[in-house]
């Protein structure tokens, strides 16, 4: 199969390029390759490549930045993913799209089901939202769209930015009055190989299952690698002044996603604890 991945050096697309690879014939394109916001060299991308699938993971995803630059976001989120839908379109191409929990308010009290309807509260999200649509109606018999949320793998993500400051003996400022489900690169990317190779169509949520507040993720971080708990200090999202607003309650139900595809998602936990000990395994190697 052929598959096209955009954002190829970001997170999710160089983990899916990495474990596609080794089955499918997958062209990854990152910024220097493929100026998303260039509807012309899309266009030749995929006239030259012509792939089966189309990936789409490159975002702007700087959520504060986007308060203050809305152009550039919603050119690049929004603008260019309808773009890439269009040149998926002409080529019959399947067209997969990575989404986010910034879609929703944080009204609900309870995981948000797909059919929950969106109301973004930041540029950010809004962006994301548009980009669904332009998508949706681009390709409105062959597409696909996966909203996952508070995403982290190596380098990336509160989970490693918290791990270097407790490892450092520095505090670690963690909301308590936000709550959502933390995802696992690891297991984003399996879900989406699995969605890529059985041709599910519409929109999924995907995240790790559960829900925590960023204040008790830090915590498990440190029960985890038994470290310093007082490491940890408890704000309020208030306290940052920061330019977006953030949902207060993101957490995704994956109801819809184990039903369709027979399998069992992680529980946050379980999956912070996997991460977590093979961060500590590969840091051990390498020293070795």
């Amino acid at each position: 199969m052929k598959i096209l991945v955009t954002g190829a050096s970001g997170l999710v697309g160089s983990f899916f390029v990495g474990l596609a690879g080794a089955r499918h014939n997958v062209l990854g394109v990152d910024r220097s390759q493929l100026d998303i916001t260039d509807k012309n060299a899309i266009e030749s991308v995929f006239s030259s490549f012509s792939p089966a699938v189309v990936l789409h993971c490159a975002a702007y995803t700087d959520v504060d930045g986007s308060e203050t630059n809305p152009q550039r976001a919603m050119k690049v989120n929004a603008i260019a993913s309808g773009w890439i839908a269009e040149a998926a379109q002409k080529v019959q191409s399947r067209m997969i799209y990575v989404s986010t929990d910034y879609v929703f308010d944080g009204a609900s009290t309870i995981p948000y089901r797909e059919e929950h309807a969106p109301a973004p509260l930041s540029i950010y999200g809004t962006s994301k939202l548009k980009g669904e649509d332009r998508i949706a109606k681009a390709c409105p018999e062959d597409h696909t769209i996966v909203r996952t949320g508070w995403l982290y793998g190596p380098g990336r993500g509160f989970v490693d930015w918290a791990l270097r400051r407790l490892r450092r003996g520095e505090v670690v400022p963690a909301v308590s009055n936000q709550v959502g489900s933390p995802t696992c690169v690891v297991d984003l990317v399996d879900a989406l190989m699995g969605i890529v190779e059985e041709g599910h169509s519409g929109v999924f949520h995907f995240v790790n299952r559960g829900e925590v507040s960023w204040f008790s993720l830090a915590m498990a971080i440190t029960e985890i690698l038994k470290l310093d708990e007082l490491s940890v200090s408890r704000i309020s999202s208030e306290s940052l002044e920061r330019p977006a607003q953030r949902p207060s309650y993101s957490a995704l139900s994956v109801e819809k996603y184990e039903q369709i595809s027979g399998l069992s998602v992680n529980s946050w936990y379980d999956a912070l604890k996997k991460y977590l000990v093979m961060q500590v395994k590969n840091e051990r190697n390498l020293k070795e």
